[in-house]
């Protein structure tokens, strides 16, 4: 992938929206028709549930709104044994902004809850943001799968996962992992570029903003891990669990979520037997258009006796 151009690397394939897609089964009533539950997790992946939730959300919307902000609860592990039932309930709507409580069901069992707020698009003489850090382009990566196959490589903990690779190459997202400078490696920071497989230049922001949502939730909670350097053969620390507990999504500006966009994050704490990490969200020509927060629990085993808590300076402005 090194080297390309620009436009040698455009997204020009038909965008399959199956992973986001909703049948609607009853007044503001929606089901998923497609589940992802990754190789060895536990439940289905938190990302398409976040999305569809979010679409179910944005079906009840009527007028230019857009959705500002969107938080969630994972309740439950979901599975794709049995499709996931979304209930809106319309809990205001005003003249500027408008919310919506989403309730995710398999069976009678909850898993999942959000609460989304949509906004009438306004201008405003306010504005600020934290500048996008200097990064290598997309099209000088490689792709998620060729880093995926090369760590393993480089690492020498054990076979290539084939099956594993494939499957996340099926993914309706793509990514490009942004490799740490040495005196980065071991901080809790983390920096991908990501963007929707396919052209999305004919469906409305709402889709946009649902991909996205999806897209969110990879490598960010996994960002609480960097400093421990679990991969390691020889590693002190190993992983217990890691599972998302609530994730939350602000759209600051729109974007298109199939052109490349760069997803910075960092981990400010993990304690207690959770982790947190926060995103910032950047298209290519520096406007930082989404911020992301997610905290999940994060167990795991210590080899040596004595345990301290790792402390680091906050350089993530400066990959």
């Amino acid at each position: 992938m090194s080297g390309i151009s620009a436009a040698e690397d455009a997204n020009t394939t038909p965008f399959n929206e199956r992973a986001l897609e909703l049948e609607e089964t009853g007044p503001d009533t929606y089901m998923s028709v497609d589940l992802w539950q990754p190789s060895g997790n536990r439940g289905v992946f938190g990302g398409q549930v976040i999305g569809q939730a979010l679409s179910a959300a944005g079906k009840t919307i009527n007028g230019p709104f857009r959705c500002n902000s969107v938080h969630c609860y994972f309740l439950a592990a979901g599975t794709n044994t049995q499709m996931i039932t979304y209930k809106v309930r319309r809990v205001r709507q005003g003249k500027s902004y408008c919310s919506r409580l989403v309730v995710a069901k398999q069976g009678d069992r909850v898993i999942f809850m959000a609460m989304a707020s949509f906004q009438r698009p306004e201008p405003s003489v306010l504005s600020h943001q934290y500048t996008m850090p200097r990064v290598p382009p997309p099209e000088s990566l490689v792709s998620r799968e060729a880093y995926m196959r090369n760590q393993k490589e480089r690492l020498n903990n054990g076979p290539v996962d084939e099956a594993k690779i494939a499957e996340y190459g099926s993914l309706p997202v793509e990514s490009r992992a942004v490799p740490m400078p040495k005196d980065k490696r071991g901080l809790p920071i983390n920096a991908i570029w990501l963007r929707a497989k396919g052209d999305m230049s004919e469906l409305g922001h709402v889709h946009h903003q649902c991909m996205l949502a999806y897209a969110s939730d990879f490598a960010l909670l996994s960002t609480t891990l960097k400093p421990f350097e679990m991969d390691a053969p020889d590693a002190r620390y190993k992983l217990g669990m890691l599972v998302s507990l609530d994730h939350s999504v602000w759209f600051h500006e729109p974007f298109r979520a199939d052109e490349w966009l760069l997803y910075v994050m960092e981990s400010p704490r993990s304690a207690s037997g959770r982790g947190l990490a926060v995103g910032r969200i950047y298209s290519r020509d520096g406007v930082l258009v989404a911020s992301t927060a997610q905290e999940g629990v994060a167990r795991g085993t210590d080899s040596e006796p004595d345990q301290k808590t790792l402390e680091f300076r906050n350089s993530v402005a400066k990959l």
